[in-house]
C-alpha cells in the first residue's frame, strides 16, 4: 500500500511539472490601493510596470487587478513601490500570492480542458497517495505495536 501511495504522489508531481511547463500560472485576482497622489497616468504606467490586468476600481484608491507575473520578484517590487499604501491577497513580507487568492484563467493558447483534466488528476493522485501512505503507515505501526516484546535474559 504504501508503494502505490509513493507512486500516486509521484505522478502528481509529474502532473503538477508538466501543467506549470505547459500553462505557467493563473492570473491572481489582488487589490492595490495607490496613495492618493497617484494620477491616471501614473497608475496606468504601474499597471503595465507590475502586470496588472482587468483593472475595476474598488472604493476610494483602492483597485482590483489580475496580476499575471506571480513571481517573488515582481511582487516584492509592487508591495515596495511607495506609491502603493496596501495590498490584499498579496504576502507582504515573504512577496508570494495568498492560497486563497482567487484564480483567473492561464493566459495560453492551449485548450483550457487540458489543463482541467491535469488538475484533476493532480488532485485525486496527491489525495489517494496521500490516503494509501498514511494507510500503510498505521498498517505498519499497528503490526509492530501487535509484536510481542522480547524476551530479556
Amino acid at each position: 500500500m504504501i508503494r502505490r501511495g509513493i507512486i500516486l504522489v509521484i505522478a502528481a508531481a509529474m502532473a503538477f511539472g508538466v501543467l506549470r511547463v505547459a500553462y505557467g500560472q493563473r492570473p491572481a485576482y489582488v487589490h492595490v490601493r495607490w496613495t492618493p497622489t497617484v494620477d491616471v497616468g501614473a497608475r496606468t504606467e504601474m499597471e503595465r510596470t507590475y502586470h496588472l490586468t482587468r483593472g475595476e476600481h474598488r472604493e476610494g484608491t483602492t483597485w482590483g487587478y489580475y496580476v499575471t507575473d506571480v513571481s517573488s520578484d515582481n511582487l516584492r517590487a509592487l508591495v515596495q513601490n511607495p506609491a502603493v499604501e496596501d495590498t490584499h491577497n498579496i504576502h507582504r513580507t515573504a512577496f508570494r500570492i495568498w492560497r486563497t487568492a482567487p484564480r483567473g484563467e492561464y493566459l495560453t493558447t492551449r485548450p483550457a480542458w487540458i489543463a482541467s483534466m491535469l488538475e484533476l488528476a493532480i488532485r485525486v493522485c496527491l489525495g489517494l497517495g496521500v490516503i494509501m501512505l498514511a494507510g500503510g503507515g498505521f498498517k505498519t505501526w499497528r503490526a509492530r505495536r501487535a509484536q510481542p516484546a522480547a524476551a530479556v535474559s
